[in-house]
């Protein structure tokens, strides 16, 4: 008997039941903080697909199980496996979500912490931020960001993006900024730091330390290893393609097995087909 199968069905069913009772999602989240008056409102919509900011519980309680799938290692070990990913940077958050229209499913997000809201980031658990904090106009700093696995495609990436530059733009904003993930081990932060250098993908005004926390063992830093040798995530790749630059030295994420670099966006610079390919 395949014992992992059967609590992963089991929670499988569990999952289902929980999501189709608009009264046990309402209090499963009275547990949680969350923001639930966005500052803007952006809907935009097609066939098949809606991109807008989430405002209603359903909508809520579906990014936080998108997330802890996502994110919560070890997903489907037992029944208390089942959670609401959630911390307290929700508090100050608007979520972009797309949605497929058909099934009326949350199938990729993004967290969104506006300036407008708070000085308090997420990143800054990681990195020391003065220098984002200190640059002029309204930042926001992307993360959380994830798609549902069955759904995965890049035109669910695209949708994201153009909802991001809509938001980005009702708040008349000027920088975004998050942490990027790659998930590999400490060892290779050297080869990656090297990579992106080389790549002229690294800020040449803006760079962060990680805090002591974060920062990789330099005994373990092997230079030998080659770049192919490591997965480098799409996302990050499209970030640097429209105009990115990486603003820290790597952190390492014990936790989550991965290199974390600050990465910022000057929206003046996003190259102008980015701009028309996300607006139209």
């Amino acid at each position: 008997m395949n014992t992992s199968k059967n609590i992963k069905d089991k929670l499988n069913i569990f999952d289902n039941y929980v999501s189709n009772s608009p009264r046990i999602i309402d209090f499963l989240l009275k547990f949680k903080k969350f923001n639930s008056n966005p500052l803007v409102d952006i809907h935009i919509e097609n066939k098949k697909y809606i991109v807008k900011i989430a405002n209603t519980s359903d909508e809520i309680f579906q990014i936080f199980r998108l997330r802890s799938k996502s994110f919560k290692k070890g997903f489907i070990k037992n029944v208390k496996d089942f959670n609401l990913e959630n911390d307290i940077f929700d508090e100050f958050s608007d979520y972009l979500i797309v949605k497929d229209k058909d099934e009326n499913k949350v199938i990729g997000t993004y967290r969104l912490i506006s300036s407008v809201k708070t000085n308090n980031f997420y990143s800054e658990s990681e990195f020391n931020l003065n220098k984002i904090k200190n640059l002029d106009g309204l930042k926001i700093e992307l993360g959380r960001a994830c798609t549902d696995k069955n759904s995965t495609s890049p035109i669910v990436f695209a949708l994201l993006w153009k909802g991001l530059l809509e938001y980005s733009k009702r708040l008349n904003a000027k920088y975004l900024f998050g942490c990027s993930s790659i998930f590999c081990k400490s060892e290779y932060s050297g080869i990656v730091f090297d990579y992106l250098l080389e790549n002229d993908w690294v800020h040449n005004k803006i760079i962060s330390m990680p805090k002591n926390k974060y920062m990789p063992k330099i005994k373990e830093i092997n230079r030998s290893i080659n770049i192919s040798d490591i997965k480098i995530p799409t996302l990050i790749k499209s970030y640097l393609k429209a105009g990115a630059k990486i603003c820290s030295f790597p952190a390492y994420d014990n936790d989550f097995k991965c290199i974390d670099l600050l990465t910022l966006f000057n929206l003046q610079d996003i190259e102008l087909k980015y701009e028309k390919k996300f607006s139209q």
